[in-house]
């Protein structure tokens, strides 16, 4: 084996050994996910923002750049009373952008539908944003929160 390959074994092989150590998401123990699964679902079903400051939301791992996840839930999980297969979180660290809180489901779109109470256009607006289909082929809702940003004085 050439040097510089053997140098780069040596490099890959310390990268995985070092992986494990790297938090995740996704790596609460059970009594954590109690701690933040009731403010996620808040989030997700568009009736309150969490508490990011809160012990344990910060347990949810550090957001690159506003994101957290995609995650798998580490212990049984329901919005709007139906199983929760994966959460995505994205909130924007300036606030211009806004948030969103995303979760895929072991539904279908009509039972999402039905449970999320969703207008004609699958949409339902609340005081915190607006909630709806995240996009047209998957059974995934997304509550929006509109950030500062305002384009409503822009000019070209």
């Amino acid at each position: 084996m050439t040097s510089s390959r053997a140098s780069l074994v040596v490099l890959a092989a310390g990268l995985l050994i070092g992986l494990p150590a790297v938090p995740a998401a996704h790596a609460l123990d059970a009594r954590q996910w109690q701690a933040v699964a009731p403010a996620l679902q808040a989030a997700i079903e568009c009736r309150a923002a969490p508490d990011t400051d809160a012990p344990a939301w910060k347990a949810l791992g550090p957001a690159e750049g506003g994101s957290l996840g995609p995650f798998q839930p580490p212990a049984p999980f329901t919005v709007f009373g139906l199983p929760v297969r994966e959460v995505t979180v994205y909130i924007d660290p300036d606030g211009e952008m806004g948030a969103s809180y995303s979760a895929s489901f072991a539904a279908t779109r009509a039972q999402l539908r039905s449970a999320a109470k969703l207008d004609a256009k699958a949409q339902r607006q609340s005081n915190m944003g607006s909630l709806g289909f995240s996009d047209d082929s998957s059974a995934a809702l997304t509550c929006t929160v509109a950030g500062s940003y305002d384009e409503s004085d822009y000019q070209e």
